[in-house]
């Protein structure tokens, strides 16, 4: 992994938005410099919005984003004082926050940018009258969860059913407010419900968790042979063979073609061949949103560039906190039960219960940044122009691997 001089500019994370069966339908681009916490918005002039599109379309394998659109924040002083480049309408959506300020120039350029095609966002609605005029020009609006008290949603929706615009509910904490706005009526979902399990109080584990467990505690016996391991692994012929693919695919680019899990683990250690196989395992979970998967192999593989760049731990040890981190999603238990049931270390389930120790800040530092939390990710320790490139190449590791691992 490279690392150059332009990643030590404003650093930037996207964040998913789904539909209702939780498939994402679009990515929200959050980056430093905010003038609002976490959201910042484009204001620097025209030159801006192409470098955050180009940086952003980096974060996807090939640049394609995954065929999703994306919804890029704008300032209102952009919109009319500047002309904007030739941006793609079919892959992003001009967002305006909150604090937007209407003018008459404002709502001129909003009408000519619906014209030209483009699609414009309402964010952070929460029935402020200054932003009513906004509405009619709005193809989705952004409702904010957490400034709309529960007596007066309904009524607002109301009011809001009766414009085109499509209703996005944000700042959804959990399961049990997705399902509210799902019964409300609401057709997409922003929030931080997808890294929260349904069920946090559970202290017993399922009859299938436990299998999975029994195989996941086995994997992690420090004394295990490379030929316990496959043998571990043949005994499931999908996990041998999801094994192989993603070992054969962009994500590790190998010259010579692995043909059998003996010499997989003969090239890339007994630490990868592991790894791999509690990640397939635990993302073959049936009635799982996909993201949940995707989000534990990215911050895994995220926990383990870094703690290789800074040394501060050994980078096998990071990627296991990491991907241990989200096992409560997958597994609807607590997260403390599972790791009493499964063989790790005390400084990894203190890294992973407490964010205690190298291993612990580190991940505390790479769950702040899925966040957009930059004043905690600043206070980390971790020089931040490592932060870029090793979320920019975890990303597009992880779009390689899922895509192995789905074909």
């Amino acid at each position: 992994m490279e690392v150059s001089s332009e990643d030590s500019s404003g650093l930037i994370v996207r964040q998913p938005i789904f539909n209702e069966q939780l498939k994402i339908v679009s990515y929200q681009l959050r980056y430093e410099d905010s003038l609002e916490p976490g959201n910042a918005i484009l204001s620097d002039g025209p030159s801006t919005a192409t470098i955050l599109l180009s940086t952003y379309a980096s974060l996807s394998q090939d640049g394609s984003i995954r065929k999703v659109p994306l919804f890029l924040p704008f300032s209102a002083e952009l919109l009319t004082e500047t002309e904007l480049p030739q941006l793609p309408k079919k892959r992003m959506l001009i967002e305006l926050p909150p604090s937007t300020k209407v003018t008459r120039g404002l709502l001129f350029s909003l009408s000519s940018l619906r014209q030209q095609g483009y699609r414009i966002v309402l964010d952070g609605f929460a029935l402020q009258k200054e932003l009513f005029p906004l509405l009619r020009f709005a193809s989705i609006i952004k409702v904010d969860m957490a400034r709309i008290p529960r007596s007066k949603l309904l009524g607002m929706l109301k009011v809001l059913v009766k414009l085109k615009g499509t209703l996005l509910a944000q700042n959804i904490p959990d399961f049990k407010t997705l399902q509210l706005c799902k019964s409300a009526g609401f057709k997409l979902f922003q929030g931080g419900f997808i890294s929260k399990p349904v069920v946090i109080e559970k202290d017993t584990i399922s009859t299938k968790s436990a299998a999975l467990l029994q195989l996941v505690q086995a994997l992690q016996q420090p004394d295990i042979t490379a030929k316990q391991i496959e043998g571990l692994v043949i005994l499931d012929p999908i996990l041998s063979f999801k094994m192989l693919r993603v070992i054969n695919s962009a994500a590790y680019n190998l010259e010579t073609k692995i043909e059998s899990l003996q010499q997989a683990i003969v090239m890339l250690g007994l630490d990868q061949i592991r790894s791999w196989a509690m990640i397939i395992m635990l993302s073959n979970q049936d009635g799982k949103p996909e993201e949940w998967s995707r989000n534990l192999i990215a911050r895994a593989r995220m926990c383990e560039l870094l703690a290789e760049l800074t040394r501060v731990a050994k980078p096998e040890t990071a990627f296991l906190a990491g991907m241990l981190s989200q096992l409560d999603l997958l597994l609807e238990t607590r997260l403390d039960v599972i790791l009493d049931q499964i063989s790790v270390d005390d400084e990894v389930k203190e890294a992973v219960l407490n964010h205690h120790g190298p291993i612990g800040q580190l991940l505390h530092a790479v769950i702040s940044f899925e966040n957009g939390e930059w004043s905690v990710v600043k206070r980390s320790g971790i020089p931040m122009m490592l932060f870029k490139p090793a979320y920019r190449h975890s990303i597009n590791w992880t779009e390689s691997s899922m895509q192995a691992m789905h074909q």
